[in-house]
């Protein structure tokens, strides 16, 4: 059997697929990444990642996280080709780091990390369920 422990920790390549590493690195890409300043929506939109629509509908949020957002939904949508052009387009854009640590290329410590903003997801994903019963 494994456990989130085990899921958590795998590098990008024994993923089954790239919705696992967004999923994995959730909370992470959500803080992490600067989609409305460094030019990576333009980037991928060059590269046919994203289509003029997803573009401009990620372009007009008012806040970095709700594009993150935005932007995380399309990238689940991919293909595995469209994800590696992803990738590629963030080390264009100057966020290689953002790179390193969802494909593991940082080491163990990072991989500690992940599984502390992905706990960290969970519990505030289910203080927000809970709140919404109440």
């Amino acid at each position: 059997m494994i456990d989130a422990l085990t899921i958590c920790c795998l590098d990008y390549d024994e993923q089954s697929s790239h919705t696992g590493v967004i999923r994995v690195n959730y909370v992470f890409l959500l803080e992490t990444m600067d989609v409305k300043f460094s030019g990576l929506v333009g980037q991928l939109y060059s590269d046919q990642v994203v289509s003029r629509m997803e573009r401009d509908d990620i372009s007009a949020e008012q806040t970095s996280f709700r594009a993150n957002e935005k932007l995380l939904s399309v990238l689940s949508r991919t293909s595995p080709q469209q994800f590696q052009l992803f990738l590629d387009a963030l080390d264009k854009c100057g966020q290689q780091h953002v790179r390193h640590v969802i494909t593991g290329l940082q080491g163990a410590s990072i991989k500690h990390v992940t599984l502390r903003t992905h706990m960290q997801y969970v519990i505030t994903l289910l203080k927000s369920t809970r709140s919404q019963h109440i």
